[in-house]
């Protein structure tokens, strides 16, 4: 069974085999996107995906339930900006817990922390070693922003230079016109890279090694960084094609690893 936790009864969720399932935390934004997209990008990527999964895949080993959609995160970085909603460090912290705490009320062992955000990433990483100590769950973090899962299904259809893909970007932008083209000003869109002292060095850059402290206004004056000019719904798509498939073997590891 593939379900949303929010449509099923409190008997239904009750009944779950919870030696088979699993229940994903899908935490996502509300903040700036340059001049061509909305604040509620990185929500809406996740929830067409989130959709398009129920809708075509299956899930043979036991239960797979979606949590409520978290479109508040970590944006701080954003802030200066028009639009952008944010938790403290602390409250975010606590707001993932209490859930995290909740859930596990209801007899659930797995939990994966589903991240379509990359202020996002540190705290899931932080958090998750904690949730599995307080609650005894087994805790993922699945985070697509540092990880592989982009680059695999950009191979062939990525345009951009280094710096094309990061926010507003080539990706994000044919992934909403493919998902939510409506709400998408392509006449609005610009290219910026990074500034010169994040990109042009090889040790201290966006992609690292090594990181720096920075809020987004030390980095682009757009609110963009990355290429949304090379964006087409129609590699929107084929991402969101790529994407399902990805996620349904994802899954098939999250299963099998037991701790």
């Amino acid at each position: 069974m593939i379900s949303k936790w929010e449509n099923l009864t409190r008997d239904e969720i009750a009944a779950i085999d919870k030696d088979s399932a699993i229940v994903f935390l899908p935490t996502a934004a509300t903040e700036q996107h340059g001049p061509h997209l909305p604040v509620g990008t990185d929500a809406i990527i996740l929830s067409a995906l989130i959709d398009h999964f129920i809708a075509t895949q299956q899930f043979d080993e036991g239960s797979l339930i979606f949590a409520p959609l978290l479109n508040v995160g970590k944006s701080n970085e954003h802030m200066g900006f028009a639009g952008t909603i944010t938790y403290g460090t602390q409250t975010y912290y606590a707001v993932l817990h209490d859930i995290a705490g909740a859930i596990a009320k209801s007899g659930f062992k797995k939990l994966v922390l589903f991240n379509s955000h990359g202020g996002n990433t540190d705290m899931l990483n932080m958090i998750s070693r904690d949730l599995r100590i307080d609650f005894g769950m087994d805790v993922f973090v699945f985070d697509w922003w540092f990880t592989s899962f982009w680059e695999k299904g950009l191979k062939g259809l990525k345009q951009s230079g280094k710096y094309g893909v990061f926010h507003a970007c080539e990706l994000e932008t044919s992934l909403m016109l493919h998902a939510a083209p409506e709400t998408v000003h392509m006449e609005l869109a610009v290219d910026e890279d990074p500034v010169e002292a994040l990109r042009d060095n090889d040790f201290v850059t966006l992609f690292g090694p090594y990181n720096a402290g920075w809020k987004t206004s030390d980095v682009t004056e757009s609110g963009v960084i990355g290429a949304p000019t090379y964006a087409t719904a129609e590699k929107g798509k084929r991402l969101f094609d790529y994407a399902v498939k990805e996620l349904k073997d994802i899954i098939s590891a999250f299963a099998k690893t037991n701790y």
